[in-house]
C-alpha cells in the first residue's frame, strides 16, 4: 500500500480521531487554566518581598519548572490509583486527568515566573507588562498542545493513541507514515489557529495600555 492509497482510509477515520484532538485540547485548557491561577499566585508571593514567603515560593517554582513533564506523566500514571471509591460507588479515573496533573506542574513554573516579571513591571510604571505577559502564555499554551500527545504512552485516549489503535489494525508503514503525517496536520493547523490568535489578542491588549 502507497501513501496514497491509504490516504481515504485513514481520512474515513477523521470522526474518530477529531475526538481524540478533542482530548488534547481538554487536557491543554484544563492545565493552562489550573496551572496559570496556582502559577500567578505563586508569583505573587515571590513578589511580595517577604523572606519567608519568597523561598518558599520560589522552591516550588523551581521544582515545578524544572521536573520533566514526561516524567511526572509516569508518576501520575502509576500512584494515581485508576479507581475511586465515592459515596460508596466505585468510578474509574481518565487517563486525560492524570496526564493534564502531570502538565499542570510545568505550567505553574512558568506562569509563576511570568506573573513574577508581570508584577515588577507594572510596578516600575512600566507599559507593555500585559501584552508581553498575554503573548507568552498564548505562546506557551502552543507548547502545551503540543505535549498533551505524550499522553498516548499512558494509554490515553486521544489523537496520537486513537492513531496508533487504527494502525495496529491497519498496519504497512506506508500507512503508519500517512496517518502520522495525517495527524501532525491537526496540530500544525492548531497552531496557526493560536498564532493567529496571539496576534489579535496582543494587538487589542497593547491599545489598551
Amino acid at each position: 500500500m502507497t501513501p496514497l492509497d491509504a490516504l481515504p482510509e485513514i481520512l474515513s477515520h477523521t470522526g474518530y480521531l477529531a475526538g481524540g484532538f478533542g482530548i488534547n485540547m481538554l487536557i491543554s485548557v484544563v492545565s493552562m487554566s489550573v496551572g496559570t491561577v496556582i502559577g500567578v499566585a505563586i508569583g505573587r508571593l515571590r513578589h511580595a518581598g517577604f523572606r519567608s514567603l519568597e523561598v518558599p515560593s520560589r522552591f516550588a517554582t523551581n521544582i515545578c519548572r524544572n521536573v520533566p513533564s514526561f516524567v511526572l506523566l509516569f508518576y501520575m500514571a502509576s500512584m494515581i490509583p485508576s479507581e475511586i471509591t465515592v459515596a460508596g460507588s466505585i468510578h474509574a479515573v481518565p487517563l486525560w486527568i492524570k496526564a493534564t496533573l502531570a502538565l499542570i506542574f510545568p505550567v505553574i513554573g512558568f506562569s509563576s515566573d511570568q506573573s513574577l516579571g508581570y508584577f515588577a513591571q507594572r510596578e516600575a510604571g512600566l507599559s507593555g507588562a500585559r501584552e508581553t505577559f498575554v503573548v507568552a502564555w498564548a505562546q506557551y499554551f502552543l507548547i502545551i498542545i503540543m505535549a498533551s500527545a505524550t499522553a498516548s504512552v499512558i494509554g490515553a485516549d486521544e489523537i496520537v493513541g486513537r492513531a496508533n489503535t487504527i494502525i495496529a489494525q491497519s498496519g504497512g508503514n506506508s500507512f503508519l507514515i500517512t496517518m502520522y503525517l495525517y495527524v501532525s496536520i491537526w496540530f500544525i493547523l492548531s497552531g496557526l489557529i493560536l498564532t493567529s490568535v496571539i496576534r489579535t489578542v496582543s494587538q487589542r491588549v497593547s491599545k489598551i495600555e
